[in-house]
């Protein structure tokens, strides 16, 4: 059960936490949009409404980026509050330890690590191809080239040359059905393939050709329109172009069983098991700048940069082992893991080293 002093700190460091979400996400907000100018210029009059949407689906992902910053800043505010009306040292003086005075913080912030969690597996990866498929149509490049699936339900490979992302159209289709052996069953050559929903390409002028025990049967088949069946849908087209930080663990497990030989999804695997951990590791790292040594209690301006400073500190290691790992220049559970417990163990030590 909290105390009044553990409710106390609770509603100090809220109002912190939602102002500098607030700011975090309004300067990412802004950098993000001058980055895209020319894109949004080019759009003319549909760049408010499309920019509306894109950003409106991309905030979510924008706090989970940020999230950590946030957390280190807001505490760091609140310890300067208390710091520079002598409240932190009346509870130090009243027997509690500074382990003991944070406690309440500790757990607000991984109850809302564990929300950003959430956030990270259940909401982004609801609308992930939603968002990537706007992020086309508004910036980037709306055909992919060269694309090669397989429906293992439906036991059908699908090659396409050209697919356009805003269209959902697939260009130049070759489809292999194979039977339970995976032996030659037909085969369908195409020039167009658009998606209809409910799991269905409408494929237009195609010609079909049928095979028993790996011979052709005559005759060759020809039609103007046929529905093809199958569980690859538009989101499957962009799967190998796939962000992995818009994806779930269970998705990223999957298509590193799928992809083995790729070591993205293993290090992006093991980071996101990490993640939770961040903003705890963060803020153990963060407090000893803050309140342990005696300038920087008294300079906020000196305080908000050492922050950042350890923020930036934490992600130029983590970047740099992620990039280890996936070179294959570091085992994926160290690229995921190194960072935090290093990190970790550092703050433990400061905070030894201050007596708290």
């Amino acid at each position: 059960m909290f105390s009044r002093l553990d409710r106390y700190l609770i509603r100090t460091f809220i109002p912190s936490f939602l102002v500098c979400s607030f700011i975090f996400l309004g300067i990412y907000l802004v950098v993000d949009i001058f980055q895209k100018l020319d894109d949004l210029f080019a759009l003319g009059d549909k760049a408010l409404p499309m920019a509306l949407n894109y950003y409106s689906l991309f905030l979510p992902t924008m706090m989970v980026k940020l999230f950590p910053a946030i957390i280190l800043m807001a505490t760091g505010f609140v310890l300067v509050k208390l710091s520079k009306g002598n409240e932190l040292l009346a509870m130090q003086i009243a027997g509690l330890s500074l382990y003991r005075i944070l406690l309440p913080l500790f757990v607000t912030v991984a109850i809302l690590s564990l929300m950003a969690m959430g956030n990270q597996e259940f909401l982004i990866p609801s609308f992930a191809y939603t968002l990537e498929r706007t992020k086309t149509i508004t910036f980037d490049r709306s055909e992919l080239k060269n694309l090669f699936l397989e429906d293992r339900t439906k036991n059908i490979v699908i090659s396409v040359a050209r697919y356009d992302v805003v269209e959902e159209t697939m260009k130049s289709i070759f489809i292999l059905g194979r039977d339970k052996n995976k032996g030659e069953l037909y085969t369908i050559n195409t020039k167009e393939g658009k998606w209809v929903g409910n799991n269905t390409w409408y494929l237009t002028d195609l010609v079909k050709n049928n095979y028993k025990e790996g011979k052709w049967v005559a005759p060759t088949e020809e039609r103007k329109e046929y529905f093809l069946e199958t569980e690859i849908t538009p989101a499957d087209m962009r799967e190998e172009e796939r962000d992995p930080g818009l994806m779930s663990l269970l998705q990223m497990r999957s298509q590193w069983k799928k992809e083995p030989e790729d070591p993205r999804y293993p290090v992006f695997f093991y980071s996101r098991l990490a993640y939770p951990f961040t903003s705890l590791v963060l803020i153990l790292l963060g407090v000893p700048f803050i309140v342990g040594f005696q300038r920087l209690r008294k300079n906020l301006f000196l305080s908000i940069s050492t922050l950042m400073g350890v923020v930036c500190s934490y992600f130029i290691i983590s970047m740099f082992c992620t990039n280890l790992g996936i070179t294959g220049n570091l085992h994926p559970l160290l690229a995921g893991w190194l960072p935090v417990l290093a990190f970790a163990t550092i703050g433990v030590l400061l905070f030894d080293w201050m007596g708290a």
